[in-house]
């Protein structure tokens, strides 16, 4: 089976919202291989419903192994909230204000069970003013960084995000942005920090987007982030969709953002597994996407050469103070990130 035809199988059986999924041929579908693409899409959880429904039939080792690949997604999620809980509570300590994104947010606000939604990592956004502040903190804390900073104020000024090796050897990106450059440059960062959601973790008030700003991160991430999106990211968006979201401030924030062919797009992508996109899919289909913004999407695909696109598409949208700053960071990396660089063979 091709990894195009596991992914369509995945897609039959999501029960993306407002649809039910589609039971499947037993010979259609080899159990091993359908488990561990689950578990790629952060979809275990849904294929363990989907036996539990009756929509795929498995028999007895079979499905034990669905529901040993559940059991270790989820073991992974507690070892991931517990060290989320820790870095809430530094954090706060630090007086450093704080929103969770993504699916860890997402298992626990958007999904009608928490444990539909597996996620391999942790991400927090603190404000720019307080990214430095906030890994230092966390460095305190027992956190790791692995490539130091380009520059002394490259994270402030210029970052997506810093990734931090956090306790249980767990990942904690710690973002001031939704994405890279150069749409995120775009981002008008004080809309993320509008009235949070929030939900209860173990007692513990967790402050996250709203589904708004959800969706948006989610479209962003789709679109921006992998070269080819998980299933379950756009499994994200349909369910946001599906929420009854205030779509009118969806458009409004995108457009302030100059973001809207990230959310065209991204609608697509969700319409293209046969979810249902509603009144944004009336918008997508409006939509002009002009050649610059089709250019500015080019700096986001294939892997190769994607850092030097993006660092030369970025330079295109920055002023001249903030472009020198910006190149010479690049060009000349302080002397700490340029070994661990290579050290871990990346530079």
């Amino acid at each position: 089976m091709s990894v195009d035809r596991l992914d369509r199988v995945l897609a039959r059986l999501v029960p993306w919202s407002g649809s039910a999924p589609q039971p499947l041929d037993r010979e259609e579908v080899a159990i091993a291989e359908l488990v561990a693409g689950a578990g790629h899409h952060r979809l275990v959880g849904v294929l363990g419903a989907a036996v539990a429904a009756g929509d795929l039939e498995v028999e007895g080792d079979e499905a034990d192994l669905v529901a040993r690949g559940h059991a270790t997604a989820m073991a992974e999620v507690l070892l991931l909230e517990e060290s989320l809980l820790d870095a809430i509570d530094i954090l706060d300590e630090a007086d450093i204000d704080h929103r969770l994104l993504k699916g860890s947010a997402l298992a626990h606000t958007v999904y009608p069970d928490p444990s539909h939604r597996s996620f391999g990592d942790i991400d927090l956004l603190v404000r720019s003013a307080d990214i430095d502040r906030a890994v230092a903190v966390l460095g305190d804390g027992g956190a790791d960084r692995p490539i130091p900073a380009l520059s002394a104020d490259f994270d402030s000024r210029f970052a997506k995000s810093v990734t931090l090796r956090w306790r249980r050897d767990t990942e904690l990106d710690l973002h001031r942005t939704l994405a890279p450059a150069p749409f995120g440059l775009r981002i008008v960062l004080e809309d993320l920090w509008a009235e949070p959601g929030r939900f209860d973790l173990a007692g513990v008030t967790v402050s996250t987007l709203s589904p708004e700003l959800h969706l948006l991160n989610g479209a962003y991430h789709s679109v921006l982030g992998d070269t080819e999106p998980r299933l379950g990211n756009l499994r994200d968006l349909a369910l946001l969709i599906g929420t009854g979201l205030d779509t009118d401030l969806v458009v409004e924030t995108a457009a302030r953002w100059q973001g809207q062919a990230v959310l065209a797009r991204a609608i697509e992508l969700v319409r293209s597994v046969g979810a249902p996109v509603g009144e944004l899919g009336d918008w997508a289909d409006r939509m002009v996407v002009t050649a610059t913004d089709r250019r500015r999407l080019e700096a986001y695909g294939r892997r190769a050469g994607r850092f030097r696109r993006q660092a030369m598409a970025t330079l295109a949208e920055l002023g001249w103070r903030d472009r020198i700053a910006y190149a010479r960071a690049v060009a000349l990396p302080v002397r700490a990130h340029r070994r661990a660089r290579k050290r871990s063979g990346s530079g």
